[in-house]
């Protein structure tokens, strides 16, 4: 922690995701999001446009990885305009922990395609079961949200099917107008 000399108060320190009132920060929460909605746009044009299997596992994990480290980048424009100072190893780290989640997202589907890539399945078929994994991501992601927003059950299954929803909306658009 830092301190304000004006007002000697406790300050964050740079690149640090402030924690809510329930203790969860907001940071890795609408990164992971993201990270998903992600994957399955890249999965939508994967399945219009089906590549081999090496090149589909390839390109999704590639865009993840891009998608990370342009959010990495642009928090760090966005701290070194912010505190005017360049970066030390301490706000990298907090950096790289921030952009985190927008992997995590990635990996359930990549390995369902690099299990396509070892001929243990076939490319459509890895596709679809990649999509099927995201989703099913999205739902736990938002039943979790929900579960942590409110007490009722009910409650707790709309915010995952909205989330779902999210999801769904992206993929129709993408078949709509590729």
């Amino acid at each position: 922690m830092s301190t304000d000399e004006e007002t000697m108060s406790p300050q964050p320190e740079p690149a640090e995701a402030p924690a809510s009132a329930s203790g969860v920060s907001h940071a890795p929460v609408s990164r992971a999001i993201y990270g998903l909605i992600t994957v399955l746009a890249v999965l939508q044009v994967l399945e219009i446009e089906t590549p081999s299997a090496w090149h589909a596992t390839v390109v999704l994990f590639g865009t993840t990885v891009a998608v990370a480290l342009v959010d990495a980048y642009s928090e760090s424009i966005a701290e070194m305009l912010a505190e005017r100072h360049w970066l030390t190893w301490n706000d990298l780290r907090a950096i790289g922990r921030n952009v985190t989640p927008v992997l995590v997202g990635a990996q359930g589907p990549t390995v369902i395609l690099l299990l396509s890539a070892l001929g243990l399945l076939s490319v459509g078929l890895a596709i679809s079961l990649a999509q099927v994994v995201a989703f099913a991501l999205l739902f736990g992601f938002g039943w979790r949200v929900g579960q942590l927003l409110h007490g009722h059950w009910l409650r707790q299954l709309a915010s995952a099917l909205f989330l779902v929803a999210i999801g769904g909306l992206v993929l129709g658009i993408k078949v709509i107008f590729h």
